[in-house]
């Protein structure tokens, strides 16, 4: 009889010390509301209400956890699953959360393509169509596509250029000859093409990874 009425005070101090436990955590809640705006994103993006809503979003988690707190006592950090509207906000809270960092990560990301170099139409395309940096440059290059023999200037010096960056040693004049068209057929067969000895996308792509 002891032993159980010993026990049953253990479990009741055990369960006074955890309800207690987590009142302080909910009503003495540690650290700030606010939400940390990131340092890295574009602020330069090529939509300006993207960046206007990150600001907005990332001001509206403090604001409205502040404002369940102040009014009703609840902190939105921790949900209370048996107070519905402790729930509710808390969801809502989390919601907020979930998009500021979806427009963060968008922000972060265009960034990191303007730090190498993108255009904000090429990144737009890249975000926006799908597209993948190779096929940006794939599409700035597409100048070489159809140099053959006789076709000198510039691009035929480029490719002479990247021909040589893959192992070919041509003289860099930018005249299509017998001997560039001969380098070109060594490299299309090397990677499993066509040796045509002249520049079509698939080349193209190869030349360029």
């Amino acid at each position: 009889m002891k032993r159980l009425l010993t026990f049953a005070i253990l479990i009741g101090v055990i369960s006074y010390i955890v309800v207690q436990y987590l009142k302080d955590r909910r009503f003495n809640p540690q650290g700030d509301y606010d939400y940390v705006i990131s340092e890295t994103i574009d602020k330069d993006f090529y939509d300006p209400m993207v960046v206007k809503e990150y600001y907005k979003s990332a001001l509206e988690i403090g604001a409205y956890a502040r404002s369940l707190w102040n009014n009703d006592g609840i902190d939105v950090r921790f949900m209370d699953r048996e107070n519905f509207e402790s729930t509710q906000a808390t969801e809502y809270y989390n919601l907020l959360i979930a998009t500021t960092k979806l427009l963060e990560d968008k922000l972060e990301t265009s960034a990191k393509y303007a730090a190498e170099g993108y255009t904000k139409d090429e990144i737009k395309a890249i975000m926006e169509k799908g597209l993948t940096p190779k096929d940006i440059e794939l599409k700035e290059k597409s100048y070489f596509l159809g140099l053959g023999i006789g076709i000198n200037g510039q691009a035929t010096m480029e490719l002479q250029q990247l021909l040589n960056e893959k192992g070919q040693d041509l003289l860099v004049d930018g005249i299509f000859n017998i001997i560039t068209r001969n380098g070109l057929r060594e490299f299309q067969t090397k990677n499993g093409l066509y040796p045509s000895g002249t520049v079509d996308k698939k080349t193209l792509q190869a030349l360029l990874k």
